[in-house]
């Protein structure tokens, strides 16, 4: 048997099996391929910067009186604890009311204002002791309700604490848009993004990005997980990124990146040395820029801060490679997801050939709902389709039509 037919009947095998598996379902669906550039509109909304989720820590109250409060119980507690003979109380009963009886005669009225104060710093310092046993919820109402107080604790407000408002105006209200159940209006302390990943518009897995943030510390985590028959050529791609968070954003420490279990390329930010390490195990350097990030950190920083990067080139490391460009908006788009348009605002950096797009949603706390990487080689995209923001869902777009479900109508 010649080789020519050889391979002619292998030719034939392997198309009739093709055509039993395309037959089967022993094929995976294969998701309908979004178009190459996604639908967007220029719309007009402006994204801003975000302030921080913490929790909430109770300090002791600021008030003098507040907090010589317990001082004055327990001093109150230890003097009613001792017995008194009934002479004595009864002489200092009516010590005490000839002092009230002639208090007027002796001392001048007060000022309203001012018996107003005295009489609160008296009642802070001394609370009775039947106050204490039931709380102190009376009193907290009596100075919520009084103007006095009102205007003292609306005084006391610093522009920066107020919450920013939504959106307002026409687009705001336009129906069709996505918006998460209550609106957010503070950079999460934690959030989880899924992804659908695509190599050059082809969806070959899909990506989990898991931020959490406090205590003046984050930490970012990505993970591209492919497909399972890709699996036999790669096991996927892993980043971890660390750094101190706080006013002025995001000061990276260190970023990793892992192709399964194994470590690749690192960087580290030695700011005591001024100096950024990168590469393999961290071995080629350069002078550390002010306000230097990571690529991943890069998206983050830019939602919290709003956009508001400067004009400067920033210096920018993929653990790998480092880049010196500047961040620029492209503009503010109604991006149609399939099920529904969502409103972002998109960042672009260029140089050395490289493109780099962060779509910032400003409607879901500026978190990037797609990050895209071009080079000379290929074009990576991490499209979201999952969005939890501290533990809770807030958005997920539904199934989308698969080419078995079409051809099946």
């Amino acid at each position: 048997m010649t080789r020519r037919r050889l391979l002619l009947i292998a030719l034939v095998l392997s198309f009739a099996l093709h055509l039993l598996l395309l037959g089967s379902d022993l094929l995976p669906e294969i998701s309908l391929q979004p178009a190459e550039t996604p639908k967007l509109e220029k719309i007009d909304v402006k994204m801003q910067a975000l302030r921080l989720d913490q929790p909430e820590h109770k300090p002791p109250p600021v008030s003098s009186g507040v907090s010589l409060a317990p001082a004055a119980r327990r001093a109150a507690k230890k003097t009613a604890a001792k017995p008194r003979p009934k002479r004595k109380q009864a002489a200092s009963q009516a010590v005490a009311d000839k002092q009230s009886a002639s208090a007027p005669a002796e001392a001048p009225a007060a000022p309203p204002m001012m018996v107003a104060a005295s009489s609160e710093a008296v009642a802070e310092n001394t609370l009775p002791q039947a106050e204490e046993r039931s709380g102190h919820h009376k009193d907290a109402h009596a100075q919520s309700s009084s103007p006095s107080h009102e205007a003292a604790s609306t005084a006391k407000i610093k522009p920066e604490d107020k919450e920013t408002p939504p959106p307002s105006g026409p687009t705001a209200a336009a129906e069709g848009f996505i918006q998460p159940p209550h609106p957010l209006r503070k950079f999460p302390g934690a959030a989880k993004l899924t992804y659908d990943l695509y190599l050059n518009s082809g969806n070959v897995g899909t990506g989990v990005l898991n931020w959490q943030q406090g205590n003046g510390r984050y930490r970012l985590e990505t993970v591209a997980t492919p497909k399972f028959a890709l699996r036999l050529f790669t096991k996927g791609y892993s980043y971890r990124v660390e750094g101190q968070i706080g006013n002025s954003g995001l000061r990276p420490d260190s970023m990793q990146s892992f192709e399964g279990e194994q470590a690749k390329e690192e960087a580290r930010f030695d700011y005591a040395a001024g100096l950024l390490h990168y590469g393999l195990r961290g071995e080629q350097q350069l002078p550390l820029q002010p306000g230097a990030q990571d690529i991943y950190s890069l998206a983050f920083q830019l939602g919290l801060k709003g956009g508001q990067l400067g004009d400067k080139p920033l210096q920018i490391t993929t653990a790998k490679k480092v880049y010196d460009y500047p961040m620029a908006s492209t503009g503010t788009f109604d991006y149609d997801t399939n099920a529904g348009k969502m409103r972002v605002v998109v960042f672009q950096a260029k140089g050395g050939g490289d493109i780099t797009e962060f779509w910032l949603a400003p409607d879901f706390a500026n978190l990037p709902v797609r990050i895209t990487r071009i080079d000379d080689k290929k074009r990576i995209e991490l499209r979201a389709i999952r969005i939890e923001i501290n533990g809770a869902l807030q958005w997920e777009l539904p199934p989308q039509p698969t080419i078995r479900n079409k051809n099946a109508h």
